[in-house]
């Protein structure tokens, strides 16, 4: 793991930034304002620089730098979300890690009250509850799901910020704002440092479920989100091939063999019919991303066979019976799934 020696109920704060000044105008400083009058007893603030080629690291340097709970990591070039994170995560030495956006903004007990929501011994995470900087009366996401064939989905997007106000599981935490627990992270692994966008959260909460813990909702942890800023500077097929991509790579590590296999078969057909509405509706580029992105799995299958590995055999607690639990059950079934909106879903039923 290489993480540092904890100090018992200190937060580490770790903040991802690639060129912030540049692509969130004032955002980035509202979001280090809000985080330094978080209302939490002991924290650090691990701001980590993603290779940027603006001026956010001397901008942060002059006006927090002489702050002794900042710190900057500088990054030689853009590792992405999931590597950015790690390299903060391995340098932080509190009892709990918080990850958090730099196109966010906080209220002063948000970390608290994540502290909290991670108080049982079964809990390993727990997300806040993110709502939109420009709308703040609508959803950004209260918590992640994901269906039984891998694709994920943000619950309460675009909804009312009066609904999901009771706390409750999720599967997965958004990664704008969220909690880990430290003894858990060093059971389950850091993030993937191959999965460079989409996916990364997923995979790593789908391992902390594997383990045995939970993750959380906290409605009362209030954190506003300038949505999709940073992504949005990467291009549509750019996107498209790290979401294929990661997609498969996380079904192929995280299922058992059997469950992998089926759930990996629905998804190539599904990506299959989406590469031939991409084709008909003039789109090639993004078509052939799709196909990029299934190929790279193949020439890379030894690695996730290695990652497999670890994680069936060294953290793996629970069956998929058990996991499947706290999917969605796709509705209409497969093969109906691959003709209508995925938008339709429905809880699986206790077994």
């Amino acid at each position: 793991m290489g993480l540092v020696q904890l100090t018992a109920g200190k937060v580490s704060i770790v903040i991802l930034n690639y060129n912030g000044r540049r692509n969130l105008a004032g955002v980035l400083r509202e979001c280090l304002d809000s985080v330094m009058q978080t209302d939490y007893p002991d924290f650090e603030v691990l701001f980590v620089d993603n290779g940027s080629t603006d001026d956010s690291v001397n901008f942060v340097c002059r006006e927090y730098g002489k702050d002794p709970r900042i710190n900057i990591v500088k990054n030689e070039r853009n590792f992405g979300y999931a590597e950015g994170n790690n390299v903060g995560l391995r340098k932080a030495d509190g009892a709990y890690f918080a990850l958090l956006n730099n196109d966010t903004k906080v209220d002063p007990r948000w970390l608290q009250v994540l502290v909290d929501a991670v108080e049982s011994p079964k809990v390993g995470a727990a997300q806040s509850k993110i709502v939109r900087m420009d709308e703040p009366r609508i959803l950004d996401c209260a918590g992640g799901l994901l269906d039984f064939y891998g694709y994920h989905f943000e619950r309460g997007r675009g909804e009312s910020v009066y609904n999901y106000d009771n706390p409750g599981e999720i599967f997965y935490a958004k990664g704008a704002s969220f909690l880990l627990k430290r003894e858990v992270l060093a059971e389950v692994g850091l993030f993937d440092s191959d999965i460079f966008l989409y996916f990364d959260e997923v995979d790593l909460c789908w391992r902390i479920w594997l383990s045995g813990h939970m993750v959380v909702y906290a409605p009362t942890s209030i954190v506003s989100h300038s949505s999709g800023k940073t992504a949005s500077a990467l291009q549509q097929r750019q996107r498209m091939f790290f979401y294929v991509r990661n997609h498969f790579l996380v079904l192929l590590k995280n299922y058992s063999l059997a469950n992998a296999f089926y759930a990996t078969i629905v998804s190539l057909l599904f990506e299959a019919r989406n590469f031939t509405l991409f084709l008909l509706r003039g789109k090639p580029l993004l078509a052939l991303s799709i196909i990029r992105g299934i190929f790279w799995n193949l020439t890379h299958l030894n690695a996730t066979l290695r990652k497999r590995q670890v994680v069936q055999n060294q953290i793996r607690q629970v069956s998929d019976g058990d996991i499947k639990r706290h999917m969605l059950k796709p509705f209409p079934p497969f093969p109906l799934y691959l003709l209508f909106s995925r938008a339709r879903y429905r809880r699986a039923d206790p077994t």
